[in-house]
């Protein structure tokens, strides 16, 4: 009986030793539509939204806020640590050096694009963040939730480094 245990698990994970690691690797490719250049999100993607310069795409799913670079195609950063609930909604400053996220947790969080780090939370909202929008600016966050049926607008020059 343990003999026979140990040939079918040999059977079945023996292939895989030599499976080439490039299929992992190559997810962006699978399942491409016609006229698709490449795939990306993990996940279930909730938003998404280019950078004003477009050198980044961030990618908004229920694992976190993952940014990618527009040239190569690979993750620059993963936005997560901080909310702790699903994130809804995404917006870059006008100078693309900010990235504002609202989530589920009623809160909204500005990261540094460059290093990834939360730079504040923004709190207030009664229910889900579901949009939001930098003023063009960038002094200004406008955010709107389900909950609460209005939209709160936000002082974040001083947050963001616009004078």
């Amino acid at each position: 009986m343990k003999t026979m245990f140990v040939l079918m698990l040999s059977i079945l994970f023996v292939p895989l030793t030599f499976t080439s690691l490039t299929f992992a690797e190559a997810y962006t490719q699978w399942s491409l539509p016609e006229g698709a250049k490449v795939r990306l999100g993990k996940g279930r993607v909730n938003g998404l939204v280019y950078s004003p310069d477009g050198k980044y795409l961030a990618v908004v799913s229920n694992i976190g806020t993952w940014l990618y670079d527009t040239e190569s195609y690979q993750e620059h950063a993963l936005l997560i640590i901080r909310h702790t609930s699903r994130v809804w909604s995404v917006s870059f400053s006008p100078d693309g050096r900010t990235l504002a996220s609202g989530s589920t947790d009623n809160t909204i969080r500005l990261w540094s694009v460059e290093t990834g780090q939360t730079l504040k939370t923004l709190k207030g909202h009664k229910g889900d963040v579901c949009g939001i929008s930098f003023s063009p600016d960038g002094q200004t966050l406008a955010s709107r939730s389900w909950e609460d049926d209005i939209v709160f607008l936000w002082d974040v020059s001083e947050v963001v480094g616009i004078r």
